[in-house]
């Protein structure tokens, strides 16, 4: 691996630490402040649950510090779909923070969710966890970040269904936290039966429909619905546990 990819990889580290400052300085709204809307869609979770955030860019910031002192084999192989992966996320957030535009919204996500993918299929080929401190970052870094953009991506379906229909995000609730659940279950069984066997992945997943029970429960009321996420939350764990993943091409 090139040192340049690993000042690359420093530089968008820092700036995913920076995009969400921008609206302090007059730029943009932030995106955490979409979970605090006073009309609330029923798959949004609460801002407190995009902390996650925070987790994900410091494991990042450790690997690209990791990959210019010491560059092995796993920073060879997940420098440049991480790489990939944090420049779409940092266009992402501005995009998110200064357009709002839902279609570019849910459309950047997608390269995002491909990359990380990526990585986490590496990953999951090199082995997983191997005992050392690196390979834990790496394992903590990838699987949370793929399982958050899986979530992010989920919700998005949900939001870009009602912008195509027209529809407010109090319309057909039942229609948008379906679409956003079916979206997370399809995607967290590809990812588990093609992709890795990572526990971060669900983790993260799971945190984000912890996000949708505590918002229908308590911001919106919809008890039913905040009802129906935890239990399809916990089909999805149940699922992971009870079958475990066979991610193909082994």
């Amino acid at each position: 691996m090139s040192r340049k990819i690993g000042i690359a990889l420093l530089i968008v580290a820092i700036a995913q630490f920076l995009a969400p400052t921008l609206p302090a300085i007059g730029i943009g709204e932030p995106i955490g402040s979409r979970g605090d809307v006073a009309i609330r869609p029923p798959e949004l979770p609460p801002g407190l649950f995009f902390s996650i955030w925070g987790v994900i860019f410091f494991s990042y910031l450790v690997f690209a510090l990791l990959s210019l002192w010491k560059p092995g084999y796993l920073e060879h192989q997940l420098a440049i779909p991480l790489l990939l992966a944090g420049a779409g996320n940092v266009i992402w957030m501005v995009s998110a923070q200064s357009i709002a535009n839902q279609y570019a919204d849910f459309g950047l996500l997608l390269p995002i969710l491909a990359c990380s993918w990526l990585a986490a299929r590496r990953l999951h080929r090199m082995g997983g966890f191997d005992g050392t401190l690196a390979r834990l970052n790496a394992c903590a870094l990838v699987g949370l970040f793929s399982g958050w953009i899986t979530a992010a991506v989920s919700i998005s379906v949900a939001a870009t269904w009602r912008e195509v229909a027209g529809l407010g995000p109090s319309d057909h609730v039942w229609i948008s936290l379906w679409l956003a659940l079916l979206s997370a279950g399809l995607l967290a069984w590809g990812f588990a039966s093609r992709i890795s066997a990572s526990l971060f992945y669900f983790a993260a997943l799971c945190w984000g429909i912890a996000g949708i029970v505590v918002n229908n429960w308590y911001l919106t009321d919809l008890h039913w619905l905040s009802a129906t996420a935890a239990l399809f939350g916990l089909y999805i764990l149940w699922r992971r546990f009870r079958y475990g993943a066979r991610p193909a091409f082994e």
